[in-house]
């Protein structure tokens, strides 16, 4: 590699030079460029002029414009930066969709389970209910039958006076 000692200058300067001495090596590196169209038609490039009498075009390279390329290289870094803030947006807002539809999802499935307790506590309630009942049909039954059996004493008791023999 070539290398430039200039050392009045700091790191960062003779990294500048370096940089510019770069930007102008490819300039160094063209060479002319003969285009040459044979009399039967073909094209053929060449480092000389044509020979057999085709017509020649000479082909130069664009020149080197440090501050057009600067300014290519600042547009294309814009349209990247602005390219990769668009795609950050849009992650941003398909998270934000994301959160918003496993909130509503996680409501919705609240709610279900919300409407099963409930369920589930009413058919606890009326099997409680059920159980009391059954528990009580033995008492009822007896105290049902006691009933009439007073009602059978007191009714023969209130129709004993009018038997005969009495």
């Amino acid at each position: 590699m070539l290398t430039i000692r200039v050392p009045h200058l700091r790191r960062g300067g003779r990294m500048r030079v370096r940089i510019a001495l770069l930007l102008l090596l490819p300039g160094l590196a063209w060479a002319q460029v003969y285009k040459c169209r044979s009399v039967d038609g073909r094209l053929a490039y060449s480092d000389r002029a044509c020979a057999d009498g085709g017509a020649a075009e000479t082909f130069q390279p664009p020149p080197l414009n440090v501050v057009e390329q600067d300014e290519r290289q600042r547009r294309e870094a814009a349209k990247y930066q602005d390219q990769g803030r668009r795609w950050a947006a849009d992650e941003a807002r398909e998270a934000r969709r994301r959160q918003a539809q496993q909130r509503r999802d996680e409501r919705a499935q609240a709610r279900e389970l919300d409407k099963a307790r409930r369920r589930c506590h009413g058919l606890e309630l009326q099997q409680r209910r059920l159980r009391q009942s059954a528990a009580a049909a033995p008492a009822r039954k007896s105290l049902a039958e006691r009933l009439a059996g007073v009602e059978e004493k007191l009714a023969a008791a209130a129709c004993h006076r009018f038997q005969e023999g009495a």
